[in-house]
């Protein structure tokens, strides 16, 4: 019987024996967070060191500066300082004014409306009045509305009786069979008429405005004697005071008027009136 070799006995009782490996411990890395307000580096703050060299540093060269050079510069800088505001504020207040300007002017525009300009500057300058006056009459007369009529039977743009546009009409050599008091609803026809008139009232009273308008309304039978009475009038040919209200509002209302149209669409000088 052959025994058995000793050498791997010695061999298993040498890994038996060999002590097992130590296991190298991971070292683990500490979390991040992703938080960016803790990942920014901290802002370097100046030592107060700094700050006291900085301020003896400043307060040096405010010394090194004489005393009469100190208060000009602070005088200065107080100037400037008032001079922008003064400049700010006036800036502001001018364009609220232009702002406030504008406005009027549209509101103006709004109540003035101007319609068949060609046809008051055409038969206005025919008469040697101002297209202005007519707009005007024609504005308080009837607001430009051509199919007006009053109460009282006047009609069209200028409100013209039936009498008198028959009157015009004989003045004019157009009474004939063709014409007919319907014609004064016609915008031409009127504005031709009662420009015609208007025109025949200021070569009456010498182209006086409140004395055409004044007759215009009231007739020129009630201008005559209120120029005769001297309660109204000092030398019998300027008319100081009209006596009734209607009259005297709507001869306001009328000059006014005017004043606008000349404002925003007759600019130029107005004619001088006929001589009769």
């Amino acid at each position: 019987m052959n025994t058995p070799s000793p050498a791997p006995q010695r061999r298993r009782r040498a890994q038996a024996s060999a002590p097992a490996p130590q296991e190298t411990p991971v070292r683990q890395e500490p979390v991040r967070r992703a938080s960016g307000a803790n990942n920014s580096a901290p802002r370097r703050r100046a030592s107060p060191g700094r700050l006291a060299i900085d301020s003896a540093f400043e307060h040096s060269v405010l010394e090194r500066i004489p005393t009469p050079v100190r208060m000009l510069l602070i005088a200065l800088l107080v100037i400037v300082f008032f001079t922008c505001a003064v400049g700010i504020t006036r800036s502001y207040l001018q364009a609220q004014e232009e702002r406030r300007r504008l406005e009027a002017e549209a509101t103006e525009r709004a109540q003035h409306p101007l319609e068949y300009a060609d046809f008051i500057t055409q038969y206005a300058i025919a008469q040697e009045l101002d297209p202005a006056l007519v707009a005007a009459v024609i504005l308080c007369e009837s607001s430009y509305n051509p199919e007006a009529e009053s109460y009282l039977g006047a009609r069209g743009l200028m409100q013209l009786m039936e009498d008198t546009a028959g009157w015009v009409a004989h003045k004019l050599d157009e009474d004939g069979e063709g014409y007919s008091f319907d014609m004064l609803y016609d915008p031409e026809t009127n504005i031709r008429f009662g420009t015609w008139y208007l025109g025949y009232l200021s070569r009456r009273f010498g182209g006086d405005a409140t004395k055409i308008v004044c007759a215009y309304h009231a007739g020129q039978g009630n201008v005559d004697a209120w120029l005769k009475n001297p309660e109204y009038s000092s030398d019998g040919v300027t008319l100081d005071v009209i006596p009734t209200q209607d009259t005297a509002t709507y001869a306001a209302r009328v000059l006014r008027a005017r004043d606008v149209y000349r404002k925003y669409y007759f600019p130029s000088a107005t004619p001088e009136p006929a001589v009769p």
